[in-house]
């Protein structure tokens, strides 16, 4: 399996050609990489994933979806015609959902396409994800402390708000995210 580190990269490589279902699953992948470390383990349950999104939700929101949320009421029932089986409660569902399915599937799933804008939308019988979503899961997995020793080369950047720095310096320093973050939010 590739390394975290490998897979930010193709991740931020593919952001910059605008190919972001490539750049999700990679990210997704990393995720993954992350969780199995960070809890030492080879099987990962949904609960995992969960605690994952949950944990980490006010800054996935800052840096991914700071207008995104709430969700359209319609979004609920189309979801749920969409993907049998699923209940929605929360937009934290729906993203604990659209990252575990990809790592699984290595894609996105097809009821799901992201797309410019900054919310979350329904339209031709697809969730409308807002593609800024990706650059929110991609700090998500550079800040983890587990991925401290993780590296990229120098000319990969990554923003958040204002802070604009090296990927190599943010890793494993979700200290710095927190810090970032209080400074605009509370």
């Amino acid at each position: 399996m590739k390394q975290v580190g490998e897979l930010m990269r193709e991740a931020i490589e593919a952001l910059e050609n605008g190919a972001t279902d490539t750049a999700f699953a990679a990210t997704c992948a990393a995720v993954v990489e992350t969780l199995k470390k960070s809890l030492e383990t080879e099987d990962l349950s949904g609960t995992d994933y969960q605690k994952f999104i949950k944990q980490h939700w006010r800054l996935l929101c800052f840096m991914g979806l700071p207008n995104a949320l709430p969700m359209p009421p319609v979004v609920e029932f189309n979801l749920t015609k969409l993907v049998h089986g699923f209940t929605l409660r929360s937009a934290e569902d729906l993203i604990l959902h659209i990252v575990r399915q990809t790592a699984l599937m290595g894609k996105l799933p097809p009821q799901f396409k992201f797309h410019p804008g900054s919310a979350f939308e329904v339209g031709n019988n697809q969730i409308l994800v807002p593609a800024a979503f990706v650059g929110g899961l991609v700090g998500i997995v550079i800040f983890q402390p587990v991925n401290k020793n993780e590296t990229v080369p120098d000319k990969y950047w990554l923003n958040i708000s204002d802070f604009k720095m090296f990927i190599s310096e943010f890793w494993g320093r979700i200290d710095l995210a927190e810090r970032v973050m209080s400074f605009y939010l509370d």
